[in-house]
């Protein structure tokens, strides 16, 4: 498999899109690759292994190892037990953006890790409201949007099925007031339909076909529909 391409493992797949900056992606992943950098179960010191890299993108694992409690009962005396796990996440980072899955926990050390080694802080990207507004519009079908108030209104959150303008009659949406929490429905992308949730804060839902075969320039593809005022054409990712 390409070092741009995801194999969604299920159904679905979950993602957080982050802005990420470097100066070299040649630079960053021999970085990556020296001794302080890598995992080391032994030692058990977190750290980046399976990695490659094409100029263009590097992509790997980070690890660590977390500590975790179980309780058992012997001869009726309740004990804990101190066990330790490995936990991964994938990522995939290019001068601009860094799309990551797996535990949130590891993540955010990995985001630390990367803006350690670039100079550069790694933030999750914040979705403004007419960006969110504007991506529900696009949408085949929109099947929710979730809505947030201020604490003083008496509606708090709203979860509302079909498209904004359906409901300016009961007031619930006030654009100076009110937030976009996420959007979900079903959009025409260029390598398929697919069903994605889109959380203000970078959070991404995509629902596909088992076996789906997801690419980098895909993801940007589905960040220009959200972010930019005018959508990008089915071709986007073949021009990247």
């Amino acid at each position: 498999m390409a070092i741009d391409e995801i194999e969604v493992p299920g159904n679905s797949i979950s993602l957080q899109c982050s802005i990420f900056k470097a100066e070299s992606i040649d630079k960053l992943f021999g970085e990556m690759g020296e001794n302080n950098n890598l995992f080391d179960l032994e030692r058990e010191s977190p750290g980046f292994h399976d990695c490659d890299s094409n100029s263009r993108v590097v992509r790997g694992f980070y690890s660590l190892v977390s500590s975790f409690e179980v309780e058992h009962l012997i001869e009726g005396i309740s004990t804990l037990s101190l066990l330790k796990r490995i936990e991964s996440c994938e990522f995939l980072a290019m001068n601009g953006f860094l799309f990551s899955f797996g535990k949130l926990g590891t993540q955010k050390v990995l985001f630390q890790t990367m803006s350690g080694l670039t100079g550069f802080g790694v933030r999750s990207i914040e979705y403004e409201f007419l960006q969110m507004s504007r991506f529900h519009e696009r949408l085949s079908q929109v099947k929710a949007i979730v809505i947030t108030n201020p604490k003083d209104k008496e509606i708090r959150r709203a979860r509302l099925a079909g498209r904004i303008e359906s409901y300016t009659d009961y007031n619930i949406l006030d654009p100076l007031n009110h937030g976009i929490e996420n959007v979900s429905g079903l959009i025409d992308g260029p390598l398929g339909p697919m069903n994605v949730t889109v959380g203000r804060k970078g959070s991404w839902r995509i629902g596909v076909r088992k076996g789906f075969i997801l690419t980098l320039d895909c993801l940007l593809w589905l960040n220009e529909m959200i972010q930019e005022e005018k959508p990008p054409s089915q071709t986007f990712f073949k021009a990247g």
